[in-house]
């Protein structure tokens, strides 16, 4: 997902990113996509439960830490199916809880112009454009696009407005047009971020001036969800004072700013 072509280049993931956001884990999840998309939508499903059970036994004992998706074209869908999954599995459902925000890189949400192609043709020309062949399973079951026709219908939109999401494009991506890459949603909920590169090069970043600029922009806004997500996290731990006869008392207004305050600090 996030490597240049050749020997030389940098998993800016592991190498880069973690300079920025600082007290991160980064875990990078592989996949055949071949056994994901090829089937049916049964297999979809259940790949997006394996990615749920893969992050679910990395957070023994630290369920509460804010979680932020990263995803790459068709890889979005299997972060918004795998959400969709933890919603209806309390087995799951912390995850989804502690799931602050999204980046998705040229993730095709809808087909762009609905009276012209369906979600199911543009990932299909995804699909096309990775090296598969036409008459493969993939190609032929993506074209039908049954495997998302719940991804975003109600039970994504009924999730939306519960994450910060960045949605990025390629300038150059012919295949999945900023219209398909972007939800329509307010600023204040989804930022819609232009990157100049194609599909496959907008998340790899080398030495170029070009890709520098770009990486620039996406660490700028990954690390806007990383001090919002911590943010959250603050908030969802305000602590109660208990004086000498026994009641509660709030943590009050300018203490709590001035914990705000230190949070910006440590995260600038």
């Amino acid at each position: 997902m996030a490597q240049p072509p050749g020997p030389e280049g940098r998993l800016w993931l592991r190498d880069d990113l973690p300079q920025h956001i600082p007290e991160t884990r980064i875990f990078l999840y592989e996949y055949n996509s071949t056994a994901v998309y090829g089937k049916d939508r049964d297999t979809f499903i259940g790949k997006a439960n394996e990615l749920l059970e893969a992050i679910r036994i990395d957070r023994e004992d630290i369920e509460s830490r804010p979680i932020l998706f990263l995803g790459h074209s068709m890889g979005g869908l299997l972060i918004k199916q795998a959400l969709i999954n933890a919603h209806n599995n309390p087995k799951y459902t912390p995850i989804k809880n502690a799931t602050t925000g999204l980046a998705f890189f040229a993730t095709p949400h809808n087909g762009g112009d609905w009276m012209l192609v369906s979600l199911g043709g543009v990932v299909a020309k995804i699909a096309s454009t990775v090296g598969f062949q036409k008459g493969d399973d993939v190609l032929e079951t993506l074209k039908k696009g049954s495997i998302f026709s719940d991804v975003l219908q109600e039970h994504w939109r009924q999730q939306l407005l519960q994450y910060d999401i960045i949605s990025f494009w390629g300038a150059l991506d012919n295949v999945v047009p900023v219209e398909s890459a972007r939800f329509g949603m307010p600023g204040d909920h989804e930022n819609v971020v232009k990157l100049n590169a194609d599909h496959s090069g907008v998340c790899k970043f080398g030495p170029s001036l070009e890709d520098q600029d770009n990486f620039k922009l996406v660490r700028s806004n990954i690390k806007d969800l990383y001090k919002n997500a911590l943010m959250k996290r603050e908030l969802s731990v305000i602590p109660c004072h208990i004086d000498t006869e026994g009641k509660s008392k709030s943590v009050d207004d300018e203490e709590l700013q001035a914990r705000f305050a230190a949070l910006k600090g440590n995260s600038s």
